[in-house]
């Protein structure tokens, strides 16, 4: 199954086919972010998305094999149409075989179908990916 790339707006979203547990996938994405020393705590990031959920905002989910392998905030700037892409991380096993840049091509076909037009990337391994495949606007 290829990788793909799903937008949530709750943490309890029903991605994985069979969940062991309650909370399976918010435990999995904290994690994700736990094993990340560039991000922050993940009980930090999952609490700001959370936030951002109740402003219909999204976190996309990298699903592979039925487990998220990585994961990208996607929040409205609130003053332009413009997207803001942060907090991307990769599971460990899949870091620099470029998940990240596929991951994010993924989100940025998404939005693009949504009608977006433009992207701020919010920290430097975003805008290195964005820059370098020229994702950070749709050429008209």
């Amino acid at each position: 199954m290829p990788l793909e790339a799903i937008a949530i707006n709750s943490l309890d979203a029903p991605l994985i086919k069979k969940p062991v547990r309650d909370n399976e996938l918010a435990e999995r994405l904290q994690a994700l972010y736990d094993s990340d020393d560039a991000q922050p705590d993940g009980l930090e990031v999952l609490n700001i998305v959370e936030q951002g959920f109740k402003r219909g905002q999204y976190l996309y989910v990298g699903m592979f094999n039925d487990k998220p392998i990585a994961a990208v905030a996607c929040f409205d700037d609130g003053q332009t149409n413009a997207k803001r892409l942060q907090y991307l991380t990769v599971h460990p096993e899949n870091r620099k075989r470029a998940i990240d840049a596929k991951f994010i091509k993924l989100v940025y076909d998404c939005e693009v179908r949504k009608g977006v037009r433009e992207f701020v990337p919010a920290d430097a391994d975003i805008h290195r990916i964005m820059s370098e495949y020229e994702l950070l606007r749709v050429k008209d």
